[in-house]
């Protein structure tokens, strides 16, 4: 049938006498639910499923361990960190996925409007001014500047320029 033929009229049961007519092989059930399994990441129940049914997964199950965490950052509105641990993954997938890497800072922009609207830190000031510092003198590094360098972020040292 083209896009220009009409679609023939069926009604509800004429559907479910077809439905019900539709035999589904149990080895293709079985696949259809490890897959589930894979792509929502229940790593345990696809590993028992796996021994249950003797369907082998098209991925490695170990592989959704990073995935869980992933999703677990975003789920906690940790999105720089899931975006982080993306690029160690996949270092080209949010540059060849644009759109995606553009949903993830939506994401992190609305956590933020909501921690502010709130009253909320989304980091802890400490944690803030730790990350600027490290930043600050990754930048002063590169530029090959010298400087008093904190060394050990725990004790506060600082050591003169060299």
């Amino acid at each position: 049938m083209s896009y220009a033929e009409k679609p023939e009229d069926i009604t509800k049961e004429e559907w479910m006498d077809k439905l019900n007519n539709v035999h589904i092989q149990r080895a293709d059930m079985n696949r259809l639910i490890m897959n589930y399994l894979v792509t929502e990441g229940f790593k345990e129940a696809a590993e028992k499923f796996r021994l249950e049914s003797g369907i082998e997964p098209s991925v490695d199950l170990d592989s959704l361990d990073e995935r869980i965490k992933i999703r677990e950052r975003i789920l906690k509105g940790q999105i720089q960190e899931a975006i982080a641990l993306i690029n160690s993954l996949h270092p080209e997938l949010l540059d060849t996925n644009r759109y995606l890497y553009f949903h993830l800072q939506v994401w992190s922009e609305v956590n933020q409007a909501v921690l502010d609207y709130e009253n909320r830190e989304s980091t802890p000031k400490l944690a803030k001014l730790l990350k600027l510092l490290l930043w600050a003198q990754n930048e002063l590094d590169q530029k090959k500047v010298k400087y008093p360098k904190m060394t050990d972020l725990s004790k506060g040292t600082i050591e003169e320029p060299k």
